[in-house]
């Protein structure tokens, strides 16, 4: 390749999304076990069961409040605090000229995009075919000096005369995708962005994304995610439940929005951590269960504090939320990869001894789910007539209502309901799963600085 041919796909890559128009793009959720072969005959029991596997490993190695400080650090944290392995969601996208159609697991707790490249010394399996970057004739790999690749933590030079920008993208425990970060034209249904950066990966170790996906679409903050580099502003999803074969929806760019008539909705501010900033943090500061509410002491990090109001208000639906400040050291992190929350161990003992008192039902152990908190169902009463209190959470003061298809699952082989909310290490940072945001839109104004849940069914994201 001539350097003048290198030199203006290095420019568009500068601008793969300012030139383009301000447009929405919509995407069909894949549930990871509806596009498996081996999955086609599984129970729902069988396939929550999977998903909550996948969950535990996704935690695996987490150790986030031990984490130094991160003001040091680039815009894009190499190092995240989630394995990569999971990937509950699966979009389809094309890259290169022409494009190569693939598979990837979206995830909102990373950034950098990537798949799987020819020739390959450490891939793991992948059921569709690997993209060939020398039949593309638009892809080019990014030199080691550009601006792009030292948005990377973990870099450096390829070999002799190859002064390509070779990355080491780092996950917790250990896990790894290595290879070249490069740029080339995606695919988003029928519309192209030319010059997007990725990484064009030559081996994964520790720990890798499902079979069906070839790689990853990071969703976070930092400047190589997909919103950042298409200039995205807003994005809006919608999830089935998990065991549910029923795509979910995500929508990018203007036209995301959440039901505007619904009254059951909160705008939540975005908090920043300085140890992490690619993720979409909030305040966690309180917690109510059935009339017991524990709002958390402050600390010197957060502006806002709980109340404790008897039932969980809403606020208005114009309520304007302000992302200043750091994160609190009760913070959440929104994760649509992982299937379970995952509370702080100080937080979830408390969830949990809260639940002992206002569910009068004798505790079970031996969840063939593999959840930690069960109830023994009464013999012939039907789960969804058993009761159990709302649980809200607060997010600066502003309370979202989860109730018991958010909270529990069936566990018809054990005869039990069981929590579907896991214990984190202590001192760490809280996950929102994705059970708990099931048949929600969460809609992310990332110009405004805050997410806004709503109490609406899938259907009604167009």
């Amino acid at each position: 390749m001539n350097a003048v041919v290198l030199l203006l796909l290095l420019a568009l890559a500068a601008l793969p999304a300012s030139c383009a128009p301000p447009r929405s793009f919509r995407l069909e959720l894949a549930s990871v076990d509806a596009s498996a072969a081996d999955a086609a005959n599984l129970t729902e029991h069988e396939l929550l069961r999977r998903a909550i596997q996948r969950s535990r490993y996704r935690l695996a190695g987490i150790g986030m409040a031990r984490g130094e400080a991160a003001s040091a650090r680039k815009a894009v944290v190499a190092e995240t605090p989630i394995m990569p392995a999971g990937g509950e969601y699966l979009v389809k996208l094309g890259i290169g000229t022409p494009p190569y159609k693939f598979t990837a697991a979206i995830d909102t707790a990373s950034d950098l995009i990537w798949t799987q490249c020819q020739p390959c010394t450490g891939c793991y399996h992948q059921v569709d075919p690997m993209f060939n970057p020398r039949v593309s004739s638009t892809y080019a790999a990014l030199p080691c000096s550009s601006d792009t690749c030292d948005e990377l933590d973990v870099h450096r030079c390829g070999h002799d005369d190859d002064e390509s920008c070779q990355y080491t993208y780092t996950y917790s425990g250990n896990a790894t995708t290595e290879g070249t970060l490069a740029v080339d034209k995606l695919v988003i249904g029928e519309d192209a962005f030319r010059g997007v950066a990725f990484g064009c990966s030559t081996s994964s170790t520790g720990g890798a994304p499902p079979p069906q996906a070839s790689g990853v679409v990071g969703l976070g903050r930092g400047p190589l995610s997909l919103v950042s580099q298409l200039s995205v502003r807003r994005f809006a999803y919608c999830l089935p439940p998990p065991a549910s074969r029923i795509p979910g929806k995500l929508v990018l760019g203007a036209d995301a929005d959440a039901a505007r008539n619904a009254t059951n909705r909160i705008a939540v501010p975005m908090r920043r951590d300085p140890r992490y900033p690619s993720y979409y943090y909030l305040n966690l500061d309180g917690l109510l269960i059935g009339d017991r509410t524990m709002s958390l002491p402050p600390t010197t990090t957060t502006t806002a504090t709980a109340t404790a109001p008897a039932p969980a208000p809403t606020p208005s639906p114009n309520a304007t939320a302000v992302a200043v400040g750091d994160a609190n050291r009760y913070g959440m992190i929104i994760d649509i990869a992982s299937t379970i929350t995952f509370l702080e161990a100080s937080l979830y003992d408390e969830l949990v001894n809260d639940l002992e008192v206002e569910i009068r039902l004798p505790r079970g152990t031996g969840s063939s789910l593999g959840l930690d908190l069960c109830f023994i169902l009464p013999d012939g009463v039907a789960f969804d007539r058993v009761y159990v209190p709302a649980v809200a959470l607060a997010f600066d003061g502003r309370w979202l209502r989860l109730d018991k298809a958010r909270l529990f699952a069936e566990d018809r082989e054990s005869g039990m309901m069981c929590l579907m909310v896991g214990r984190a290490e202590a001192g760490s940072v809280s996950i929102l799963g994705n059970f708990q945001q099931q048949n929600m839109q969460v809609l992310y104004n990332l110009r405004r600085g805050r997410v806004t849940f709503v109490q609406s069914p899938c259907g009604a994201l167009r």
